[in-house]
């Protein structure tokens, strides 16, 4: 019988537009016969069996809500992140694949001691990933969503990660005005409004537009931010912060301007413009 409801699931999936329906499918059906509930993939790890009618009435339910546009991570309440696995939800932004790139960079440019901050932080996937990474360093993180930090908090709860502390309010101004960092990292809202209407509906309809929309062609945030950065990263700290695909140019030139040296354009996996680094005069 589960086989004949999985191929069902698969089913519905293609037929609702969905391209990954095969692994989609197969993730839900496994989380409700709670063989993977952990990771949310692979195949179940004990021998196939029939589905309670309470089991069929949840996948159901969970593949209406697919149908419906609602994001799979949102529906199984979870997501792999770098070394991580973070519970989502409504009121934060998803993580991309690409931020774990953002996070790669900033691995090879810490010194592996001191302070970090990490702004617009929302389900705390780079904070508690460097977090986790460095665990003698002391981690920042802030954002001025408290349903996002509610998020990140339970995360950095879960995983046992102590050495975080968040604060709620705008960019750096929540944090204690003494502090100073040796790493900043961000992935702030950057996305121009005309274009946020063009997103697919799965992203628009559901995650929160607050962590996506920037006025000033995308760039009104990221400008904010790497002006207060300058006075509150230490001599030779690095800023990193993931933009716009179009952005590199602009982003690059109003670093320069705000007296950072080392500026430079870093390239996602599909070769497109996607980080800005720039370090802290020593």
């Amino acid at each position: 019988m589960t086989a004949s409801i999985l191929a069902e699931a698969i089913r519905m999936l293609q037929d609702g537009g969905i391209t990954n329906a095969r692994q989609e499918a197969g993730w839900l059906l496994n989380q409700i016969l709670n063989s993977d509930a952990n990771t949310g993939a692979g195949q179940p790890r004990r021998p196939a069996a029939d589905l309670s009618p309470e089991q069929e009435k949840q996948l159901r339910s969970r593949l209406a809500r697919r149908l419906a546009g609602e994001p799979l991570q949102y529906i199984m309440g979870n997501t792999d992140f770098h070394c991580l696995q973070l519970d989502v939800g409504p009121g934060v932004l998803i993580p991309r694949p690409e931020t774990e790139q953002l996070v790669e960079i900033a691995i090879g440019l810490f010194p592996g001691h001191g302070d970090i901050c990490d702004v617009c932080t929302g389900s705390g996937a780079i904070a508690l990933a460097l977090a986790a990474t460095f665990p003698q360093a002391r981690v920042t993180a802030t954002d001025i969503s408290a349903r996002a930090l509610a998020w990140a908090r339970q995360n950095a709860s879960r995983l046992q990660l102590a050495n975080v502390a968040f604060y709620q309010g705008d960019l750096l101004a929540p944090t204690p005005p003494a502090a100073r960092f040796d790493l900043l990292t961000a992935n702030p809202p950057y996305i121009a409004p005309d274009d946020y209407m063009r997103l697919e509906r799965t992203v628009k309809d559901h995650e929160p537009p607050e962590a996506l929309i920037a006025h000033d062609h995308g760039l009104a945030i990221i400008k904010r931010l790497a002006r207060a950065a300058r006075t509150r990263l230490n001599p030779g700290a690095w800023l990193i912060c993931e933009i716009g695909d179009t952005q590199g140019p602009p982003v690059a030139e109003y670093l320069y301007r705000q007296g950072y040296q080392k500026v430079e354009i870093r390239r996602d996996f599909a070769g497109r413009d996607r980080f800005a680094v720039a370090q802290q005069p020593a």
